[in-house]
């Protein structure tokens, strides 16, 4: 298996709540915190060895907690309505995380995340954040909330923006396609019907 480098270490450093830190506060839901507040975070998690072709969180289930990838490539996948297979969104290396929505948001899972290598994950689940944010007080609360509304903002501005691109690019492929046979494309410019 080829191990990717992009977090570096070994279990041992995983598991070191300073390193850990570190890389809890690239993520933009824990990027008000400050360090100690991040060091007690990350001994609130738990570490999961994931095999390749096994599956982190499936897509529609009532799941809740954050995985940062300490090691190893998984695979998005999101289901197709209309044919039901599955479509890959993207790959994550080590040092990405997926799910963080989960620990302020009940919703069923969004996408599938399977393994395509051996995989160290650590996983922060909801039941443990939750004990953590009573036990930091409101102050922290209201930082880490603040957080999520603000990339809550960022996302829905970006959600617009490709939406408006969208329509923008099904706008011109309608107007090149040929008009339709029959009366209405036999009317002239002053709206009479040709011959």
């Amino acid at each position: 298996m080829a191990e990717s480098t992009d977090v570096g270490g070994d279990k041992e450093t995983y598991r070191d709540p300073t390193w850990g830190a570190q890389r809890l506060k690239s993520i933009f839901l824990f990027s008000k915190l400050e360090s100690k507040e991040l060091v007690e975070l990350y001994q609130h998690g738990r570490y999961v060895s994931i095999t390749p072709g096994s599956h982190a969180v499936i897509e529609g289930e009532m799941s809740r907690g954050m995985y940062l990838i300490l090691q190893g490539s998984m695979s998005v996948y999101k289901n197709d309505p209309v044919t039901g297979s599955l479509v890959r969104l993207a790959v994550l290396e080590a040092g990405a995380n997926f799910g963080e929505f989960s620990l302020f948001d009940a919703a069923p899972r969004s996408a599938t995340v399977a393994a395509l290598t051996q995989c160290f994950l650590f996983v922060l689940e909801f039941e443990g954040f939750e004990e953590y944010l009573y036990k930091q007080g409101p102050d922290t609360k209201v930082r880490f909330y603040s957080a999520c509304a603000e990339e809550l903002a960022v996302r829905f501005r970006q959600l617009n923006s490709d939406y408006l691109q969208s329509q923008r690019i099904i706008w011109r492929y309608a107007l090149r396609r040929e008009a339709p046979a029959g009366p209405i494309a036999a009317k002239s410019k002053t709206g009479q019907k040709k011959p």
